[in-house]
């Protein structure tokens, strides 16, 4: 089965409620205070787990090998976890959004693949790009900010500062299968799903929010969260092949 197909075509519904609402439990949070913590998972049913896409390579293959995936779709064997999956609250009012100190994170060309996959940022942050190969790669940011880099060396490092929310598509145009996402917000009230896909938002104020879950292959989510002041809301998320 084709599965790039099968799933683009597919919806993306939630489990819990015979209704199809999402699942949500809530409960006292260790310490308590102010704000409250959204957590769950992301999740694939289906009778057979997707495979992420795989090409065949014939450039620099003795550094990058023969064969790549594409890590478009990573599903865990072990409980259908979503790996990379961004998880970011919409519509948190912006006089109760917290000050955040810029960070910093490392995307480093690694045996021929941007490494990490898809991370998150917010603004005035830094990406620090790295090639750890003895060839030239070049780090190529489409969408909110539109850079080309070159690192023709191995161990060479090039910073660039994020000043503008939105989605970084990221692509090295030596290598035509790299390829990465870096999510830039404004707030800090987003996540990456891990191989469990697992996540977890802290430091929320309490309210009624919009949850918006985006993979790149999967597609997007929008729903409706209530977080409570000291308590832990938990969401799980399914994807299916089978429409319902």
């Amino acid at each position: 089965m084709n599965w790039g197909t099968a799933i683009v075509a597919s919806a993306c519904v939630l489990v819990g409620w015979p209704s199809g609402s999402a699942h949500t439990q809530t409960g006292a949070s260790r310490g308590g205070g102010s704000t409250g913590t959204l957590q769950g998972a992301v999740k694939f049913r289906g009778a057979a787990l997707p495979r992420p896409t795989s090409v065949q390579n014939t450039t620099d293959p003795a550094v990058c090998g023969r064969s790549h995936t594409l890590e478009d779709l990573v599903v865990s064997p072990k409980g259908g976890g979503v790996q990379h999956v961004v998880l970011d609250v919409e519509n948190v009012p912006p006089g109760q959004v917290p000050s955040v100190s810029p960070t910093r994170i490392v995307l480093d060309n690694n045996r021929c693949r941007f490494v990490p996959h898809v991370s998150v940022l917010t603004v005035g942050s830094t990406i620090e790009v790295v090639n750890s190969d003895p060839v030239l790669h070049t780090v190529h940011f489409y969408g909110s900010k539109e850079v080309n880099i070159a690192l023709p060396l191995k161990a060479m490092r090039v910073n660039r500062r994020v000043d503008a929310a939105g989605m970084i598509v990221v692509k090295c145009d030596v290598h035509g299968w790299m390829q990465s996402f870096v999510r830039v917000d404004a707030h800090p009230f987003h996540a990456v799903t891990d191989a469990a896909g697992s996540f977890r938002i802290s430091g929320l104020p309490a309210g009624e929010f919009v949850l918006h879950a985006w993979h790149e292959k999967l597609g997007d989510r929008r729903e409706t969260v209530r977080i409570r002041a000291g308590e832990v809301t938990t969401l799980a998320i399914e994807y299916s092949s089978e429409s319902r």
